[in-house]
């Protein structure tokens, strides 16, 4: 929340080196954020322990009821030898130290990233029907049920990371710097901020409004919220469209109104993000759940490319326009997109008793 906002107020500024300073800030705090994970580690138990463990290790698991139990972690996972073990964690390090340089040369060169984009998914999936080929009807059924949620991921993606092309763009063309009528602030320093600001809000609200439900059993299965996630994206962007009926200039429109969108932004990215990141894991045989975890961050990387491509058409050639036309062409979009986002949102409700026969006992 505060970077979002800090690092567009830095890079706005008259200073030569601002863009390289604010680019620098998020480097600082990564560097604090690393250094305070070293000392708090202790407090996180298992979680984030090598998959490969020596045999007799045991692992901490929550059962269906939210209550702790244990296993033997030879259960849960490949057995091998400490040494082994212990060369393929620095195989991760420097695998991953190596395919830098290869992500500035995509950065660099777009059409890299386009090469890139067109092969990885189609491979991916060749490798995934491979990997079902291996196992057992019931464990594919769950891996089938995992790659929908992937697939719809993309979209949801897709929609919401306008956030840092077209919305931010349009914060800083089309909007005013009055918040709440008497706070001056930036407004592309908003559309970066606010979805986080809502996140800590929100979250415990609706963690405990998923708890309160389950007690009552009338808790939606993990479809329906994904859904439900599709349906407030689209909410939100036909407030963003509404913008335009919310004029404070020629071309201007009320920031109170945009900041409204972002709230039920965020709504919808926790009916989704944080179960899909849950269920990845337990759809998974345990061998797969290190490639189901990459797909899934797969699909936010296409998601992000496919949003610069629609940011882009959002855009046109719009740059001898005025600022009225700037206006009308953006929330046309943003209108667009909604309706898209509660297409997709009805469809995932439609097929969830398909998509919940797929997962089986999977909750």
């Amino acid at each position: 929340m505060l970077g979002g906002y800090a690092c567009i107020t830095i890079g706005q500024s008259d200073h030569p080196w601002s863009w390289n300073l604010a680019f620098g800030l998020a480097a600082i705090v990564m560097t604090i954020s690393l250094i305070t994970f070293v000392f708090t580690k202790k407090h996180l138990g298992p979680i984030g322990l090598s998959p490969f463990e020596s045999e007799g290790e045991e692992d901490i698991v929550v059962s269906e009821r939210g209550e702790p139990t244990s296993i033997p972690r030879a259960q849960a996972v490949p057995k091998i030898s400490t040494t082994k073990r212990k060369w393929l964690e620095l195989s991760v390090f420097i695998g991953t130290l190596a395919v830098v340089p290869l992500i500035m040369m995509m950065v660099r060169k777009t059409e890299y990233t386009d090469y890139f984009m067109y092969t990885i998914g189609p491979l991916t999936l060749i490798y995934l029907v491979y990997e079902m080929s291996r196992h057992t009807w019931n464990e594919s059924k769950k891996l089938i049920a995992a790659l929908i949620f992937i697939l719809f991921s993309i979209l949801f993606w897709a929609f919401f990371e306008q956030a840092g092309g077209s919305l931010s763009i349009f914060a800083n063309r089309n909007l005013d710097d009055n918040l709440l009528g008497f706070i001056k602030v930036n407004p592309v320093g908003v559309n970066n901020s606010a979805n986080s600001l809502f996140v800590i809000i929100f979250a415990p609200i609706i963690g405990l409004l998923w708890l309160a439900m389950a007690k009552k059993k009338i808790e939606p299965n993990t479809v329906i919220k994904f859904g439900l996630g599709f349906i407030f994206l689209g909410l939100a962007y036909f407030v963003f469209f509404s913008t335009r009926f919310f004029t404070v200039g020629l071309g201007i429109a009320n920031l109170n109104v945009f900041t409204l969108a972002y709230l039920f932004v965020t709504i919808g990215e926790l009916c989704l993000s944080p179960i899909g990141l849950s269920i990845m894991t337990k759809l998974s045989p345990a061998k797969l759940q290190g490639v189901m975890m990459g797909m899934w961050f797969l699909a936010s990387a296409y998601g992000q490319y496919v949003a610069g491509l629609i940011g882009a058409g959002l855009a046109g050639d719009n740059e001898g326009s005025s600022l009225t036309e700037k206006l009308l062409t953006y929330t046309a979009g943003f209108k667009q997109l909604g309706v898209y986002a509660i297409i997709a949102g009805v469809v995932l409700i439609v097929i969830s008793p398909l998509v919940k026969k797929l997962m089986q006992e999977v909750k």
